[in-house]
C-alpha cells in the first residue's frame, strides 16, 4: 500500500466509516444507556480497555456490564458487548495510525485488526471472549500497544531480569554482554508473539522472514528501539528431531547468530506454551518422557538486527 497522505486520509475515513456504521446499528446504540445507568461512561469503557490490555480484565465490572445487556437481549455470547466496548475505545485512535514510526504494511494491518472487529469471520471464541487472552491482544490493537506483522505480532517491552537465572550458566557472559553492553540497557526491547489470527495455521519460513522484514523496517524508525526479543517452545534446538517439518526454524535461529544474535533458552518449556497442538507424534513423546521441550530465548540487539535486515533487503 502507499504511504502517501492522501492515500491514508481515504484509508483511515474508510475505516472510521466502517466503525461508526457497526457502532449505529440498534443492538450497538442500546449500549450506551445500559452502561451510562452503571455508571459507565465513554471515560469508564475507555478505562475497562486499558486495563484489560495491562493486566487482564477486571471481572468484576465486566460482569456487571455484561448482565446488564444480558436482560436487554444482548448476549455475551453475541460479542456485540465485546466489539462495542473495543470500537468505542480504539475509533478515536484511528487518526494517529499514519502517523506511527512502523513500516506502512504494519499500519494497513493494524487497520485491519479495526475491520476484523467490525466485521469478524473467524476466530471469535478466542478474540472476542472477554474472559480468553486473545481479547486482551484485541484491546492492545485498539490502543496501537500491539503490531501485527504477518504470523507474529510484536510489544514494546523490556528484557526481565528473572531470564538471567533460569537460562545456561554457559550462556550467560554473552546473553549480558548483548543485553547490557552491546544493546546498552533492558528497555525497550521489541518482543514478538504467535499471532492469534494467521493465514496458515503452521508457521513457515516465508513468513517467519516476511515478519522480520516488517520489525527490522519498523525498527530503523525508532531509533530508542534497543533490539528485538523472542521467546518460544518452537526455539527448542531439538525441536527438528520431534518435528522434522519444522527444521526450518533451527536452521532459521542460526542464520540470526550469524548475525549476532544470542539464541539460548530458558529451562523446560510449561506444558500450556502450545507444543502438544497439532502435532500427534510431539504430543506422543512428550507424554511418554522421550522430549521435553525447552523454551527458547533468542536476543538480538539493534545494530545486528539491522545489518541483516540490510544485507537481505537493502538500506
Amino acid at each position: 500500500m502507499s504511504d502517501s497522505h492522501t492515500d491514508w486520509i481515504d484509508r483511515i475515513a474508510e475505516t472510521e466509516a466502517r466503525c461508526a456504521g457497526v457502532l449505529s446499528l440498534p443492538e450497538f446504540a442500546a449500549i450506551p444507556g445500559i452502561a451510562a445507568g452503571l455508571g459507565f461512561g465513554p471515560p469508564q469503557l475507555n478505562d475497562l480497555v486499558v486495563h484489560t490490555a495491562r493486566t487482564g480484565i477486571p471481572l468484576e465490572r465486566w460482569e456487571r456490564l455484561a448482565e446488564a445487556c444480558e436482560k436487554r437481549g444482548i448476549p455475551e455470547s453475541g460479542y456485540v458487548l465485546q466489539r462495542f466496548v473495543l470500537l468505542s475505545a480504539g475509533t478515536g485512535n484511528l487518526r494517529l495510525v499514519p502517523h506511527l514510526p512502523v513500516a506502512g504494511e504494519v499500519k494497513d494491518r493494524l487497520l485491519n485488526q479495526f475491520l476484523y472487529v467490525c466485521a469478524p469471520d473467524r476466530e471469535m471464541a478466542s478474540l472476542l471472549n472477554a474472559r480468553h487472552y486473545g481479547f486482551r491482544v484485541m484491546c492492545k490493537f485498539m490502543l496501537l500497544e500491539r503490531f501485527p506483522a504477518g504470523q507474529s505480532d510484536w510489544e514494546i517491552t523490556g528484557f526481565p531480569r528473572s531470564w538471567l537465572v533460569k537460562m545456561p550458566v554457559r550462556d550467560l557472559p554473552k546473553a549480558l554482554k548483548c543485553v547490557f553492553v552491546r544493546a546498552g540497557g533492558r528497555y525497550p526491547f521489541f518482543e514478538t508473539h504467535t499471532a492469534f489470527r494467521r493465514e496458515l495455521p503452521i508457521l513457515t519460513e516465508e513468513d517467519e522472514r516476511k515478519t522480520f522484514q516488517l520489525l527490522a523496517a519498523s525498527m530503523r524508525l525508532q531509533f530508542p528501539i534497543r533490539g528485538y526479543l523472542g521467546s518460544a517452545w518452537f526455539m527448542d534446538p531439538k525441536l527438528s528431531e520431534v518435528s522434522p517439518h519444522l527444521a526450518w526454524l533451527s536452521n532459521w535461529w542460526r542464520e540470526c547468530e550469524e548475525f549476532g544474535a544470542v539464541w539460548t533458552n530458558l529451562g523446560e518449556a510449561p506444558r500450556d506454551g502450545g507444543f502438544l497442538v497439532g502435532d500427534r507424534r510431539r504430543r506422543r513423546l512428550y507424554e511418554t518422557g522421550r522430549w521435553k521441550p525447552l523454551q527458547g530465548l533468542l536476543i538480538w540487539e539493534r545494530r545486528d538486527l539491522l545489518r541483516w535486515y540490510d544485507f537481505n533487503y537493502g538500506k
